[in-house]
């Protein structure tokens, strides 16, 4: 036995991570898990993190990140095959294991049917269940044995319903806290002058995203009342030359400092405009106030809207934990540069140390040491 109290057996999981954040999720939860089981085989699909930290990746993460209705519907034949090969792949390997990390539509049904087999499957990250198509619960009970939530009121939603569910904290939380004199240090080094307003632009990473929040975004800047100076972080290399091209057509008169790490932007910024996502909670997490922003491609828009399957009352997570209207959210038609400018406006002239302490108050509650606590639901299994 180790330290840990687990027999040091060879031992055999399935990871399926659906994008980047599940890449980082399942390296964590696996690094946590090889402390207890130095020998343990794992195989599956993820990405550089999940490689990185021994599993073996049969495919990339790349090949199920698609986003909004009618994209899944145009991707749906080739991730159908994907799946198809998948299942057949797990049921001739028989793991002790198998983990899935969010990609609810594409996990669950292969959960499903893996577990008419008696491989044992836990979900990571519980589907927005809460918030819409809540008849998926029942899905959800059919297909998992337990879900690893990442917050507090997922677990009890999940619970209410029968579904065994462990809170698990947020991998974030335990990483981020605010760093005023890193902003500060960040700020310097850039060349951004003492006094001088920050704004962090943050669109997403999905290139629907980019084409559809970032054009408003920078013309956003030319209607506040003060020069400020912009701070973005993209990561792929097209993004980041879209975002020098609009920024010349509509912010041209703007410093822009382009980061690759949206925590740095967020410690040096006054106040952010960014999708909705996990970067509310970054944002959150590192203190910085925002407005939040959302469009959908029209027809998914429509369909949510017209068949009301969404029941949540906000869409950012600093909202949805707080139970009110924290920050602004602008969706949809909504998002127009002279709103944004408006509630960006109202952020920068006033005091926001309140928000503040809401945020710290929120965000305790968040760190438990996420990877830790998914890893001792997964020895469980073992």
């Amino acid at each position: 036995m180790n330290q840990a109290g687990f027999a040091e057996v060879s031992k055999s999981i399935a990871i399926i991570a659906g994008e980047a954040s599940g890449d980082l999720l399942g390296a964590d939860l696996l690094q946590q898990l090889q402390h207890s089981y130095p020998d343990l085989r794992v195989a599956g699909i993820g990405g550089p993190k999940l490689r990185a930290a021994g599993c073996e990746c049969w495919w990339d993460y790349s090949q199920l990140a698609v986003f909004g209705l009618v994209e899944v519907l145009r991707h749906l034949p080739r991730l159908l095959r994907l799946r198809r090969r998948l299942y057949q792949r797990l049921l001739e390997w028989q793991p002790q294991l198998v983990i899935t990390i969010d990609a609810p539509d594409f996990n669950l049904p292969l959960a499903a049917r893996l577990k008419q087999h008696g491989i044992p499957v836990i979900h990571y990250v519980c589907p927005s269940i809460w918030a819409w198509r809540q008849n998926r619960v029942h899905t959800l009970a059919r297909s998992v044995q337990h879900v690893l939530c990442l917050l507090p009121f997922e677990r009890d939603f999940l619970l209410r319903h029968q579904v065994p569910a462990t809170f698990v904290g947020h991998p974030s939380a335990d990483q981020m806290q605010p760093e005023p004199a890193a902003g500060q240090q960040l700020r310097e080094q850039h060349g951004i002058a003492a006094g001088q307003p920050v704004i962090a632009l943050l669109p997403g990473s999905r290139d629907s995203e980019i084409q559809r929040l970032l054009p408003a975004f920078l013309q956003t800047i030319p209607l506040l009342k003060q020069p400020v100076t912009i701070v973005s972080a993209l990561v792929k290399d097209e993004h980041r030359l879209q975002l020098r091209e609009w920024h010349r057509r509509y912010a041209a008169d703007t410093e822009l400092v382009l980061l690759t790490q949206a925590h740095a932007v967020l410690q040096m910024a006054d106040a952010a405009l960014l999708a909705s996502g996990t970067i509310t909670l970054e944002a959150m997490l590192c203190g910085c106030p925002m407005v939040v922003a959302y469009r959908l491609n029209n027809l998914s828009w429509q369909i949510l809207k017209q068949f009301k399957l969404y029941k949540a009352e906000h869409v950012s997570l600093p909202n949805l934990l707080a139970g009110r209207a924290l920050v602004p959210e602008i969706l949809q038609d909504q998002v127009q540069p002279d709103r944004l400018a408006a509630e960006l406006q109202c952020l920068l002239e006033s005091d926001q140390s309140a928000l503040r302490a809401d945020f710290d108050r929120l965000a305790k509650p968040l760190r438990r040491n996420a990877g830790r606590q998914a890893a001792q639901v997964a020895a469980g299994f073992l």
